[in-house]
């Protein structure tokens, strides 16, 4: 969610233990999909703030 319009659609999510928060995948427009993007995330009625990050969530050093 963007303001208020839906501009994309979750298709999973858990909580990491390595990174100690929740992480997602998510389709998202390529004009909304920018690194550092912030957006809200409905989960389950409640609207929580995410941000478009690159991919892998982690890497091991």
């Amino acid at each position: 969610v963007l303001g208020d319009q839906q501009i994309g659609h979750v298709t999973s999510g858990t909580f990491s233990p390595t990174l100690e928060l929740a992480i997602a995948m998510a389709y998202v427009p390529a004009d909304q999909s920018a690194v550092g993007t912030t957006v809200e995330v409905d989960i389950r009625g409640k609207r929580v703030p995410a941000q478009v990050v690159a991919l892998p969530f982690y890497r091991r050093k």
